[in-house]
């Protein structure tokens, strides 16, 4: 077999190959071997016909075809192993033996083949770069906070007869209309009073804090709320809803005194001071670990824009297919349909996925990247290690046993968690390498890993799919 290679733009490579006429012969030979165990020739066992029998009884042109097509599969396999090439989409193959479209015995052949292949990545001398490690601080001012939120989550309500402000609660008989009909229509319902985040979808009732600021206890009101695009009852969202609001009771809030027998009510501790102490702990905790996953960020960011890789666009679009799944299931966790949303707000998909296309391609190029990273550092990955990782998943899906028995000897499934385990180690690695400390935690790797999930066959997907979560 003689092979060429021609690189071509987007990580793509043309080949010519030429096949010898003993190898052609192969071909001639498999194919017979494959055709005389399907075809019932009168006279012979099945199996047993001569060639040339099998031949006249399918026809010398047809026998010609499944062996130019066994010819080809089989050049083009053996030159894709030969050339040391990662085949990362189905090739583009053509036929000319300058003798017709058929291989023929005793001839070479030739055909050419162009196809998409994993990209060398060319990564910069990332031990000669580094990062400073983000410091862990927690101030007397982070526990006090911390301390009033958990007053406010134990406040007790007490009634008042003021106008309402911020902070209290309200109980109203309230009904809404929207488009002529009652959608609400409740006679106790208790409402408190906030600062909304007005891009929040969570909220039924968005913007109405606000409007009832100041309003007393028998007062009668009436409102016009324009629901977000997003809001949760997809039927309602982009429409205004009238309120008519009478206003039966206001309770403000009465905080408990912060002392020993707060932490005792709250806590297991027995002191404030003890308690003051485990939420410093805590937060020290949080902290840490938000500081290690901005190191592992800023390390990845670091080799990323220094690295040089040309992404094929395959891999780019198999990552906006997944980032759009992701946001339509995302729709369809808060019971909202991505497709009315779109209509609603007179975009299309391809008008999201041009929106994405930026992250995506930072999503590919990172995936890329951590799996040359790998390479360079000599990363692997035990079967003792994905058999801790698919335990793991199995208890975070609860999957049940016979699921589980089967899962583990799925060979994607298996393949996505070594990649998925070789792309963390190779960000624990950075970390160590470039802030000259230790490494950072696995679950602080895991936030970068999960967006590249989609260049890398996430494992958590793959479980997902054939658990059918």
């Amino acid at each position: 077999m003689d092979v060429e290679v021609t690189k071509l733009p987007e990580s793509r490579v043309a080949l010519k190959i030429t096949l010898t006429p003993d190898e052609i012969e192969g071909a001639l030979d498999r194919t017979y071997r494959q055709l005389v165990q399907r075809v019932n020739v009168p006279g012979f066992r099945r199996g047993k016909a001569p060639r040339a029998v099998v031949e006249r009884m399918i026809g010398h042109e047809v026998f010609l075809h499944e062996a130019t097509e066994e010819a080809i599969r089989w050049g083009y396999r053996k030159a894709i192993d030969q050339e040391h090439l990662v085949p990362i989409d189905e090739a583009e193959i053509g036929a000319d033996d300058g003798h017709g479209p058929h291989v023929h015995a005793g001839e070479p052949f030739h055909f050419e083949a162009s196809v998409a292949v994993k990209p060398d990545v060319e990564l910069p001398d990332y031990r000669a770069l580094q990062v400073e490690r983000p410091a862990v601080e927690v101030a007397d001012t982070d526990v006090e906070a911390l301390l009033q939120e958990i007053r406010q989550r134990n406040a007790i309500l007490e009634p008042t007869v003021r106008a309402a402000e911020l902070g209290d609660v309200v109980t109203m008989n309230v009904v809404g209309r929207v488009g002529g009909e009652d959608v609400i229509n409740n006679e106790e319902a208790d409402l408190e009073l906030r600062e909304e985040d007005e891009a929040s979808v969570d909220n039924l009732l968005p913007g109405l804090s606000k409007e009832l600021v100041g309003i007393n206890r028998g007062e009668i009101r009436e409102i016009s709320l324009p629901l977000p695009e997003l809001y949760p009852n997809a039927d309602l969202a982009g429409k205004t809803m009238f309120l008519r609001i009478l206003i039966k009771e206001i309770r403000r809030k009465v905080l408990p005194d912060l002392n020993d027998e707060f932490a005792q009510t709250v806590s297991e501790y027995g002191t404030l001071d003890e308690l003051r102490g485990a939420l410093r702990s805590n937060l020290e905790l949080e902290r840490r670990i938000e500081a290690e996953q901005e190191l592992a960020s800023a390390v990845v960011d670091e080799v990323r824009n220094r690295t040089f890789v040309e992404i094929p666009p395959v891999l780019i679009e198999e990552e906006l297919d997944r980032m759009v799944d992701d946001m339509r299931d995302a729709f369809q966790s808060r019971h909202l349909d991505l497709e009315r949303y779109l209509e609603q707000t007179n975009r299309s998909e391809s008008d999201v996925r041009a929106e994405m296309r930026e992250a995506a391609i930072r999503n590919v190029r990172t995936s890329l990247v951590l799996g040359a990273v790998a390479d360079a550092e000599g990363i692997e990955v035990t079967n003792a290690e994905i058999n801790a990782s698919l335990e793991e998943l199995f208890r975070a899906v609860n999957t049940p046993a016979a699921e589980r028995r089967r899962l583990r000897q799925s060979t994607g499934v298996r393949s996505n968690l070594r990649s998925r385990i070789r792309r963390q180690k190779a960000i624990r690695r950075l970390t160590e390498i470039m802030s000259g400390g230790e490494q950072v935690s696995a679950e602080a790797a895991d936030a970068i890993v999960d967006q590249t999930a989609g260049a890398g066959e996430d494992a958590q997907e793959t479980l997902a799919v054939e658990i059918g979560g």
